[in-house]
């Protein structure tokens, strides 16, 4: 080596140490694995917390261990709407549960679930927000609170009221306590009813109604309310769930953390959620059949709203939406885009729906 070339390297070597110490510690600084924590709202008994914990082995086995989320039944971390500040302050990474709890943090939440005489199914629903403008809408209302909103899975349908006294139409809930749901689901039934509603969480619910805090219950499809175990203290029911016909649950992801993950991760977890949504979705619904046929076995009194009272229910929805169009300029935009979605998607079917009814 000659001399210029020795002096040279002698000047470069320091700089060159330096940059590879700093390029050290940036490298230090990206973790190798990530650990999630993923509060649900659902009891760990049901379809939908059984199939998070698969979501969750899925996407330890596509990371190679690299993205490790542990999902909690309800109650664990937090409960009810406390999950989207939960979300937003990053005390979890993410968060699942159902639009309308989130009403508190913006009015157009309650309109992003299945409202009366909403999407009356699923696969509707499911256009709307998967392939629709659903999901923009609702990152409209979540990315301000630096959280990303996905879908996590549809119920459908829900059941219905679970009563120990019979139900035969909405004269009968006047002054009764009924747990249902926050946002739009109670107010419609409120205002319908002249009930109270009460938002309880699943794990309180059974106690509220053994010791009378609660008239009547909803909770989700037949297969929920039948794995909540209530059909040996409320032996009547009162079908369907006019204030939700086609539910949807969600996930919330703080979005700091997201953003952490390298591309290859968040690739993963964005197949495992579709993928929890669509096998989810499926194998809940197939649970209802079931559920519903042993409530029939049980010999559950089992009773229809009338002509007269799904009339009331249209009035009263229709006042309470265009109360929240008045109010909001975002919710009016949810209605409007909601009720376009429908016009279409029911102008198809009226050619191509079921032609052996």
């Amino acid at each position: 080596m000659n001399k210029q070339l020795l002096q040279r390297t002698i000047i470069l070597l320091p700089a060159l140490l330096i940059f590879l110490n700093i390029a050290g510690c940036k490298e230090e600084k990206t973790p190798s694995t990530f650990q999630w924590q993923l509060q649900s709202q659902a009891t760990s008994d049901s379809i939908d917390f059984k199939e998070l914990k698969h979501f969750s082995e899925n996407v330890k086995v596509m990371s190679g261990g690299r993205l490790v989320i542990t999902p909690h039944p309800g109650g664990t971390i937090t409960s009810g709407p406390d999950i989207y500040n939960a979300v937003k302050e990053g005390r979890i990474e993410m968060g699942n549960g159902w639009p309308n709890w989130w009403s508190g943090q913006h009015p157009a939440w309650a309109l992003m679930n299945a409202g009366p005489f909403d999407f009356m199914n699923l696969d509707s629903s499911m256009m709307f927000f998967l392939a629709g403008e659903g999901q923009q809408l609702a990152n409209e209302l979540s990315q301000p609170d630096g959280i990303i909103w996905r879908p996590a899975w549809w119920p459908g349908m829900e059941f219905g009221l679970l009563s120990k006294t019979e139900i035969r139409g909405l004269d009968d809930l006047h002054s009764k306590k009924v747990r249902i749901g926050p946002g739009l689901p109670s107010e419609v039934l409120a205002a319908a009813a002249g009930a109270y509603t009460l938002p309880t969480v699943p794990q309180e619910i059974r106690p509220a109604l053994e010791n009378g805090d609660l008239d009547a219950v909803e909770w989700t499809t037949a297969g929920g309310a039948w794995n909540l175990g209530l059909n040996d203290i409320s032996r009547h029911a009162i079908v369907p769930a006019i204030w939700q016909p086609s539910v949807l649950a969600d996930f919330l992801i703080n979005k700091q953390a997201y953003d952490k993950l390298p591309p290859d991760l968040k690739a993963i977890l964005e197949t495992a959620i579709k993928s929890y949504t669509l096998t989810t979705t499926m194998k809940a619904k197939i649970e209802d059949f079931e559920a519903f046929s042993l409530f029939q076995k049980d010999q559950i009194n089992i009773n229809r709203w009338s002509t007269e009272d799904l009339e009331r229910w249209r009035l009263v929805s229709d006042s309470v939406l265009e109360e929240y169009s008045s109010k909001d300029p975002l919710s009016k935009r949810v209605i409007e885009k909601k009720k376009a979605f429908k016009e279409i998607y029911n102008n198809y079917y009226e050619w191509f729906g079921p032609y052996d009814k």
